[in-house]
């Protein structure tokens, strides 16, 4: 809001033929990706954001990591995901944003699939 809210109100302050073509948060919403980890609150924000743009990190082997209850955290927290929104946010986001070919890990995209739904 609070940037969308921003331009609204100085976008006149732009030298004139720079405007942009969107709102800065449809700019966000579609290039910045945003990660989190032990957060229930990012899990039920899925439908007022765009959920391929989230990834969800365990951050081990820190301190504050959620391993090795990561699992059942993701148990809970995600339970009210579609099987699309859980397996992009645990898998597929990341593995577009880096470029990895998920057939080719050591256990496979089907059966990442499979393991998470």
């Amino acid at each position: 809001y609070r940037m969308d809210h921003a331009y609204n109100r100085h976008r006149f302050w732009l030298p004139p033929g720079q405007e942009l073509s969107k709102l800065p948060s449809e700019y966000f919403s579609e290039h910045i990706y945003t990660t989190f980890q032990d957060d229930w609150v990012a899990f039920k924000m899925v439908n007022d954001v765009n959920h391929k743009r989230l990834l969800w990190a365990n951050d081990f082997p820190h301190s504050d990591s959620t391993w090795p209850w990561s699992q059942d955290l993701l148990d809970k927290h995600a339970a009210n995901l579609s099987a699309d929104q859980r397996i992009d946010i645990l898998c597929n986001n990341v593995a577009e944003l880096y470029n990895i070919d998920v057939s080719s890990l050591p256990i496979g995209g089907d059966r990442l699939v499979t393991a998470t739904s």
